[in-house]
């Protein structure tokens, strides 16, 4: 019988708490949660069914679609998903030089990365978010972004 005794435990304990740690980060693709996003601009409501979405931006976003100029780096959009009038999650997209590089083009959506947050603004693992980018593709010319023409019309 093979017997673990408390140094061998608490090394592999060190151990798998470094993997768990890197996978973490490795999840979050590089986006923290837009803290104050509330500040920023609320530019749309989507009503679908039980689903209400809360679109909001950095007011630098909106500034650059408004005066035809491209979407910068630096651009965060903020989706607040409720269901059945509960908080569900939030979605975000944030666009920085460089993201996406390596990416095939059939999975890029440009310089735009997505990442999902629970209710409790932590990264909500496990989820695919190749289905953003999959869905965002079709985008293109409004730089991946769906609700383009509703930042066109915001305040």
């Amino acid at each position: 019988m093979t017997r673990v005794t408390p140094s061998v435990a608490a090394l592999a304990l060190v151990a798998l708490g470094g993997m768990v740690a890197t996978t973490s980060r490795a999840e979050t693709n590089g986006i923290r949660f837009p803290e104050g996003f509330e500040r920023g601009v609320h530019y749309g409501t989507v009503t679908r069914g039980n689903i209400v979405e809360e679109l909001y931006a950095n007011r630098e976003t909106v500034e650059a679609v408004k005066a035809g100029r491209p979407i910068p780096s630096g651009a965060v959009l903020t989706l607040v998903d409720f269901r059945d009038g509960r908080l569900f999650r939030y979605v975000v997209m944030e666009k920085r030089t460089g993201w996406g590089s390596g990416r095939s083009d059939a999975n890029r959506t440009g310089e735009w990365e997505f990442q999902w947050f629970t209710p409790e603004k932590t990264v909500k693992s496990g989820e695919d978010l190749a289905r953003c980018q999959s869905c965002h593709n079709s985008q293109a010319k409004n730089d991946f972004v769906w609700s383009f023409d509703r930042l066109k019309n915001a305040n």
